[in-house]
């Protein structure tokens, strides 16, 4: 009993739509997404009004694959410590605080460790300038 549309074709003139008549229409205003499919006016030339759709940069879908691997691997990392030290177990020391950079300790100023001489001098200091407050 039905054997299709009536009439072929598309419905309303969906099929004679046009962004670049809608440019030049005087209510362009009235449809929806104007301003990015039909610019009109000074304020668009040499912009990227397409802006909001691009990538960030040139990357690839292996650089993708391999920052989400990373960023698993990471939160496995944490989910395993948080399990030991629910069950009481010591945390793990990992190889970035193990000081992989440089051979330090650590990063920044106060990671770097004080030399055995050194730290005898210093905790000497520490002494005198302690009596030097009390007197």
């Amino acid at each position: 009993m039905y054997d299709g549309p009536i009439r072929e074709g598309t419905r309303g003139g969906a099929g004679d739509f046009r962004w670049s008549q809608v440019k030049d229409d005087k209510h362009r205003e009235n449809y929806l997404g104007h301003s990015i499919q039909a610019p009109v006016g000074r304020w668009q030339n040499h912009k990227d009004i397409h802006w909001y759709n691009r990538e960030d940069g040139p990357s690839s879908s292996e650089a993708a694959a391999q920052a989400k691997r990373e960023e698993i691997r990471k939160l496995k990392e944490a989910e395993e410590e948080a399990l030991a030290v629910a069950l009481g177990y010591a945390p793990r020391k990992k190889a970035e605080d193990e000081g992989a950079e440089g051979g330090g300790a650590g990063t920044g100023a106060n990671a770097v460790k004080v030399e055995g001489g050194r730290a005898e001098e210093i905790a000497k200091l520490e002494k005198e300038e302690k009596k030097r407050e009390k007197a």
